[in-house]
């Protein structure tokens, strides 16, 4: 229970140095006790600022009754995800990179660095430049000193991954105004609470919420970037001084006082502006102009609410997603070794030991299976390699999706299967493992929130037709039915015929119940491999 100061306080200033949180602040002639940072001194029977008062004027705050609304709130009126489902937000390679910091925390290859300050070092393009990452002490400072190896380390640790939400959230934040590193944008918990379906969390008090939404902005603003980036193109190169990522310019606290004179915390308002990378990264003006660049993706909400909701459970499958929607923000066709998965997911540590202790690897592959299964029900269906992922080593829950949901289609089904020299009931071979290690995904099937905007479609389908451009002629759309009959005249499973075209067997059942339409790609593909 958090304390706070009633009346008859003499400004003596014995509590405040007695403090171990910081959590007694001055105003004007008083004091007051930020409830967040208050945790009553758990580690004692009798917290150290009561024992330091002479005139008795601490005591616990009573819970505040009734509803914490007031007219002292300002409007939560949202400025993204006006749609209800997407937003434009920075997705360079500073905003990438601070989200993997906040999202695999200890698992980065963090070092000391000749001042003994905690940092982690991420090359780009090649090598020819570098990004350095470190950890403030105080986000509250204009000008935060970094934390030595062993703070850092401590601060890690308790760093929360739900705070990768909010460095996305403001991240689409900056995408709305002109200059993000001169005009700060402000939100309050009301916004905060929307945005990741805290209002849900019934089973949270208010100071509660409030607290979790200070951390987690804290920790968002607490990474410090370095910058040294090589000639790009026609944009120049350049070099970045240290700098926070996000500068927390302003924390607004609302009190509302009960009848009893307590002063309750009713709501939090934070003033946020983009560091100084964003004038490289994020600029219009000087993106027209070829000196500088404006990187944004598409940021869909359901990856918040997933994020909020399963980050104990498949923390692994987080990690993936919060990785997935920069890496697959120029589209789905993106080639990815599973050892690369692993490492994002797990950390590099985790799967060294994997290949070295005996019997950790079937740990680390039953998890890593349940959480791309995690991803698969989220509405990114990933697509596997045939030849280095084949059938054999995909995961149960994989081939069981392929089972149609008509009776007659299932027992054809597994009167194929039946026949198959692989059958669903077979076990994993012996070596799964070594050849999982040396496998390859070819993308993901995004779902709807994730496709990418009509702009960008259209820029590379005008790009597609300058390359190759449409012939004189062309052949009419396959219909369902005709690529079903042509199936069955060349006598192939749904299976085969998948592994053919190298696609999934849930693919060719949706391609021939109609469920969405096929690709002039895969139509051309489909008239080659069925003869038609």
């Amino acid at each position: 229970m958090a304390y706070t100061v009633k009346d008859g306080c003499i400004a003596c200033d014995s509590c405040r140095p007695e403090c171990p949180q910081g959590a007694i602040k001055t105003k004007g002639d008083g004091y007051w006790i930020d409830p967040t940072l208050c945790n009553s001194c758990e580690d004692i029977d009798t917290p150290r600022c009561l024992e330091a008062c002479t005139v008795g004027s601490l005591a616990p705050l009573q819970a505040k009754k009734g509803r914490n609304k007031s007219s002292l709130l300002p409007a939560a009126i949202p400025a993204i995800f006006l749609n209800g489902k997407t937003t434009p937000f920075a997705s360079s390679m500073v905003v990438w990179e601070a989200c993997n910091v906040l999202a695999q925390r200890q698992s980065l290859p963090w070092q000391a660095d000749a001042d003994h300050r905690l940092c982690y070092h991420r090359d780009v393009h090649r090598g020819r430049g570098t990004l350095q990452f470190r950890l403030a002490t105080n986000p509250e400072e204009s000008n935060p000193p970094p934390m030595d190896y062993g703070l850092g380390i401590a601060a890690l640790s308790r760093f929360d991954m739900r705070a990768a939400c909010l460095h996305l959230i403001f991240a689409a934040y900056a995408t709305t105004t002109d200059c993000p590193w001169h005009e700060p944008f402000i939100l309050n918990d009301q916004h905060i609470e929307q945005y990741l379906g805290l209002t849900k969390r019934k089973d949270l008090t208010k100071l509660e919420k409030l607290t979790l939404i200070k951390e987690l902005v804290y920790q968002a603003c607490q990474i410090l970037v370095t910058l040294d980036w090589p000639r790009q193109g026609k944009v120049p190169g350049f070099s970045l001084a240290e700098h926070p990522v996000w500068h927390l310019l302003d924390t607004r606290y609302y009190f509302e006082v009960d009848r009893e004179g307590n002063r309750h915390l009713i709501g939090l308002g934070f003033t946020i502006q983009a560091g100084i990378w964003a004038q490289h990264f994020l600029n219009r003006q000087d993106y027209r102009k070829q000196t500088a660049f404006y990187q944004y993706g598409t940021l869909p909400h359901s990856l918040l609410t997933e994020v909020m909701g399963n980050w104990q459970q498949h923390e692994g499958a987080m990690r993936l997603l919060l990785w997935l929607v920069f890496k697959l923000r120029l589209g789905s066709d993106h080639r990815m070794t599973v050892r690369t998965l692993l490492r994002i997911a797990y950390g590099e540590q985790r799967v060294y030991e994997a290949t070295t202790v005996r019997g950790a690897h079937k740990r680390l592959l039953k998890t890593f299976e349940s959480d791309l299964e995690t991803i698969y029900y989220y509405g990114l269906k990933p697509k596997f390699d045939p030849e280095t992922y084949p059938a054999d080593i995909q995961p149960l829950w994989a081939r069981v999706a392929d089972i149609p949901d008509d009776a007659d289609a299932a027992l054809e089904f597994w009167a194929d299967d039946a026949n198959q020299s692989l059958s669903l009931t077979d076990k994993a071979p012996r070596d799964k493992w070594q050849r999982l290690l040396n496998a390859r995904l070819l993308g993901f099937e995004l779902s709807d929130a994730w496709q990418q905007t009509a702009k960008r479609k259209t820029t590379q389908q005008r790009r597609r037709r300058t390359a190759q451009p449409r012939p004189s002629h062309s052949l009419g759309q396959l219909s369902s039915e005709e690529i079903r009959r042509a199936r069955q005249q060349q006598n192939l499973s749904q299976r085969t015929l998948a592994e053919r075209l190298g696609k999934s067997q849930s693919w060719i059942r949706d391609v021939e119940k109609g469920r969405f339409g096929v690709s002039t790609k895969d139509q051309n593909l489909l008239r080659q491999v069925l003869n038609i």
